[in-house]
């Protein structure tokens, strides 16, 4: 299940129009490629409001300069977002050098 709040992607990946974006033909075509390599694969729409993280993370990785491992410290500017989301965020020092010292 691949989840998208760009209804235009959806169609356009799922062969359902061609008045897609052409700028990003490149893209839905090796997105169509990689899709046949599985046995099945579902697409689903969700409103952008429901899509917080993710679309804070590719905002973020869109502008990003150098390339960053976001494993152990997601950017500040994420962390929020992850946290409404209901997705613990990384401990903070603070609170970690104080559950040592109790």
């Amino acid at each position: 299940m691949l989840e998208t709040d760009s209804t235009i992607l959806k169609q356009s990946v799922e062969g359902m129009t061609n008045n897609g974006a052409w700028s990003i033909l490149p893209t839905i075509l090796e997105i169509r490629r990689l899709a046949d390599s599985f046995q099945r694969v579902e697409w689903s729409w969700i409103p952008r409001s429901i899509n917080k993280a993710a679309h804070a993370a590719a905002s973020i990785g869109i502008r990003a300069v150098a390339q960053i491992c976001w494993a152990e410290r997601p950017p500040p500017s994420l962390q929020g977002v992850l946290e409404a989301d209901g997705l613990p965020g990384p401990p903070n020092q603070c609170s970690y050098l104080y559950f040592v010292l109790s």
